[in-house]
């Protein structure tokens, strides 16, 4: 046996013995930022972009939206701003501040 051929055998023993498979990748769609550069990042509110049908686009808040009346349901809040870097539709007040300060959002 050549010593290249003993160093491929060795290799591939180690392999076989102490390689674990791969997991699988998460199923969902993956955020599409990262929350360390939701509140680190410069944020700017922005309108939301006009489209062809509307001149003047309304989205739902995001915080507003999280929250519930007294009766468990929940509040639904549109509004014209955004952040454009994280494409959150988001109130001025408060709930753009809230939303780029707050480590654990409410």
């Amino acid at each position: 046996m050549l010593h290249i051929e003993y160093r491929l055998a060795l290799i591939e023993s180690i392999l076989n013995k102490y390689h674990e498979p791969s997991k699988k990748p998460k199923r969902g769609r993956p955020s599409s930022l990262l929350d360390v550069d939701r509140l680190t990042g410069r944020h700017f509110p922005a309108y939301i972009p006009p489209t062809e049908k509307k001149t003047e686009p309304t989205r739902k808040c995001f915080l507003c939206c999280k929250k519930k009346d007294q009766n468990g349901k929940k509040l639904r809040k549109e509004t014209r701003f955004w952040c454009s870097k994280c494409e959150k539709s988001l109130c001025v007040i408060p709930c753009f501040e809230l939303y780029h300060t707050l480590a654990k959002l409410p």
